[in-house]
C-alpha cells in the first residue's frame, strides 16, 4: 500500500511539475526602445520591443505617406510630418507605440543650381582640392549622389539637366555624362536659362564698385557684354541676364547695351525659375538682416520674411531653394 501511495504522488509532482514548466505566461507589457523618434526625410531607425523577436509582433504606420515600418521594426523616413508606429504582439492583447516626426533632410552646401528640368545638384562643404572647390552632387529624392573627379564653387544647370560648374581656379567646366569638359575662358560665376541660354561672370575687374565682365556664350566662345559689371548673374526663360553687382544692386539687360537698375533692394545673389519668377537674396536699403525678396513683376521686390539666405536657385514651380550663413539648405 505504502508503494502504490509513493507512486501516485510521485506521478501527482510530476504532473503538477509538467504543468507549470508548460504553461505561458505573458509579460504586461511591450517595452520599445523609443517612444518617441525624430527622423530626417530618407532616413531610417529600427525599433526593437524588448523581450520580443521581431517577428512576434506586428508593426504598423498610422500614416505609410510619412513613414513605414517594415516586419522587422526599421522605419523609414518618406516626407515631411507625423506617425505613429504601432507594435502588437501577435500572441497578446498588448500594444506599444512611438511618435515619429519627420522633418527635411539636412543637406549642407556652398550653391544649389536647378535646371529647367528641375534636375537638382549641389556644391558641397567637402574640399576636394586647393584649385578646385568642393564636391558636386546630384540631388534626387533626397538622396545626394556624388559626381567624379572635380571641385566647384559655382554651379548652374542646362534645361537638360547636365551642370556647368565654375572652380576656385575660375575653370569653367561642363559635365558629359563621366567626367567633365573645360570650356574656354575663365569666371567666377555661371547662370543657364531655361531656353538654353549660357551666361558667365569673368574675372576681369571692369568696374570697383559694380565688378567683373559679363559674358555670353556663342557656342565657341565667350562675348562680352559691354556697359556692366557684377559679381552674381541669372537667365529668364527668355534668355535675359539679370545681374547683382558689387554694390548691391540688381540690373536688367534691356537689349543693345542698356541695362536697367532696381535700385530698392541691396542684394547678394540671384536666382531665375524656368517659370519667370526672379528671387534675391538680400536687405532693403537701410536694414541689417538679409531676407528673401520675390519679383511682382512690376516694380517692387515682395520681402518673404525669410531672414539668412545667401545663395539662391529657382526651381520650374517657380519655388526658391537657397542656402543659409551656416551653408545650411532650404527650400519653399
Amino acid at each position: 500500500m505504502k508503494r502504490i501511495l509513493h507512486v501516485l504522488v510521485c506521478f501527482v509532482l510530476l504532473s503538477a511539475s509538467s504543468c507549470v514548466k508548460n504553461a505561458e505566461v505573458g509579460p504586461d507589457s511591450i517595452t520599445l526602445n523609443y517612444t518617441d523618434l525624430e527622423l530626417q526625410v530618407s532616413s531610417s531607425k529600427q525599433l526593437i520591443a524588448r523581450r520580443y523577436d521581431a517577428t512576434q509582433i506586428t508593426w504598423t504606420s498610422s500614416d505609410t505617406t510619412v513613414a513605414t515600418i517594415n516586419d522587422k521594426g526599421i522605419i523609414t523616413a518618406l516626407k515631411e510630418g507625423q506617425t505613429t508606429m504601432t507594435a502588437k504582439s501577435k500572441q497578446y492583447n498588448i500594444t506599444a507605440i512611438c511618435l515619429v516626426k519627420v522633418v527635411p533632410m539636412v543637406i549642407e552646401g556652398k550653391d544649389v543650381g536647378i535646371g529647367a528640368d528641375g534636375s537638382i545638384f549641389i556644391i558641397g562643404i567637402d574640399s576636394t582640392s586647393a584649385s578646385s572647390g568642393y564636391s558636386i552632387s546630384k540631388l534626387v529624392n533626397n538622396t545626394l549622389t556624388k559626381l567624379p573627379d572635380c571641385g566647384a564653387v559655382r554651379v548652374a544647370v542646362s534645361p537638360a539637366g547636365v551642370p556647368w560648374v565654375v572652380t576656385k581656379a575660375h575653370k569653367i567646366l561642363k559635365y558629359n555624362g563621366t567626367g567633365w569638359d573645360e570650356m574656354p575662358g575663365s569666371g567666377s560665376d555661371i547662370a543657364i536659362g531655361a531656353n538654353g541660354a549660357v551666361f558667365a561672370i569673368g574675372t576681369i575687374e571692369t568696374s570697383p564698385t559694380g565688378g567683373n565682365n559679363i559674358m555670353k556664350w556663342t557656342g565657341t566662345a565667350w562675348e562680352d557684354m559691354l556697359d556692366c559689371a557684377a559679381i552674381r548673374i541669372a537667365v529668364t526663360p527668355a534668355g535675359i541676364p539679370w545681374v547683382v553687382n558689387k554694390s548691391g544692386l540688381v540690373y536688367v539687360f534691356g537689349g543693345e547695351y542698356l541695362w536697367k537698375a532696381f535700385d530698392n533692394v541691396l542684394a547678394s545673389d540671384i536666382g531665375i525659375g524656368a517659370d519667370g519668377s526672379v528671387f534675391v537674396t538680400g536687405k532693403n536699403t537701410g536694414d541689417t538682416n538679409p531676407d528673401i525678396f520675390k519679383w511682382d513683376g512690376t516694380a517692387n521686390w515682395t520681402n518673404l520674411n525669410i531672414s539668412g539666405g545667401t545663395n539662391i536657385s529657382v526651381a520650374p514651380d517657380g519655388k526658391a531653394w537657397w542656402l543659409d550663413k551656416e551653408n545650411m539648405l532650404h527650400h519653399q
